[in-house]
């Protein structure tokens, strides 16, 4: 390795440090506040074990801006479910529809809220689609998430939805120019800020051995499915090569990830 390659090396690896530190930013909600029918048994549900207050059953309009509504009815929507939607709006507040055994000619909800589910008679509340909507209303901000753990896998899925489709375009369009690798690089490190896990003291030697870590795998990661590339071109179009691999290698990462933080968390057990 050249000096020039060299340096590049130690420009990059500090580009993942700042990103890697980053970690999770977004704060679209502080709280989930659920209302309407069953509104206590929902609750309890999506708030098992949540950080006490996280989810909380609501009356009225009790809404604040920090909250993201999640709102039960049976039928169609009435007046009184209507107001509630307009009141959250107005406060900007994300909110969730959950219609109680839905009928082919009542009216679709779709119209008050794009987030909406469906529940089935005799099926209970399908709680893996009510976390998905819940995601779909937060985007990617994660920081209720790691208050709300019914939350976690619906947001860690999207995440890596979100990177790999990234990854695979930005493979796609750098073709064989060298732009294209510092930017899927830095992809895949706010991949691994955002999967990283809870509780970085268990680890030992602390965050920072966390991190440091987290930067040589990159690189070596990197330099791997690079070679790899090469070596494909001249079997498959270029491009085609390009943006497969980095959305391989992106989602490779990811599985990688989950792995060692099942890893940590058992070991912490």
């Amino acid at each position: 390795m050249n000096l020039a390659s060299l340096r590049a090396l130690v420009g990059e690896a500090r580009e993942l440090r700042s990103t890697l530190e980053e970690g999770p930013r977004d704060e679209v909600a502080a709280t989930i506040a659920v209302s309407g029918m069953l509104a206590e048994q929902l609750a309890r549900e999506l708030g098992r074990h949540a950080v006490p207050g996280a989810v909380r059953v609501v009356e009225g309009r009790a809404l604040s801006s920090g909250d993201l509504a999640v709102h039960v009815f049976a039928g169609e929507p009435g007046e009184d479910d209507r107001s509630y939607v307009r009141s959250a709006n107005r406060l900007e507040v994300p909110i969730v529809l959950v219609q109680l055994w839905p009928q082919e000619d009542w009216t679709s909800p779709f119209v008050l809220s794009p987030f909406v589910v469906e529940c089935r008679p005799g099926e209970g509340f399908p709680i893996d689609d009510i976390a998905a909507r819940i995601v779909d209303a937060l985007g990617t901000g994660s920081a209720l998430a790691e208050r709300v753990p019914v939350l976690r896998d619906q947001l860690e899925r999207r995440v890596v939805r979100d990177s790999v489709v990234r990854a695979g375009v930005v493979g796609a369009l750098g073709g064989r120019g060298r732009a294209a690798r510092p930017l899927i690089t830095l992809e895949q490190a706010r991949l691994l800020a955002r999967l990283r896990p809870v509780g970085d003291d268990a680890v030992p030697g602390g965050p920072q051995a966390l991190l440091a870590g987290s930067v040589a795998a990159l690189e070596a990661w990197g330099l791997l499915f690079r070679g790899l590339a090469r070596r494909s071109r001249g079997t498959v179009p270029a491009r085609v090569a390009d943006a497969a691999i980095a959305a391989g290698a992106t989602w490779a990462l990811a599985a990688a990830a989950k792995t060692a933080r099942a890893t940590l968390g058992t070991r912490d057990e």
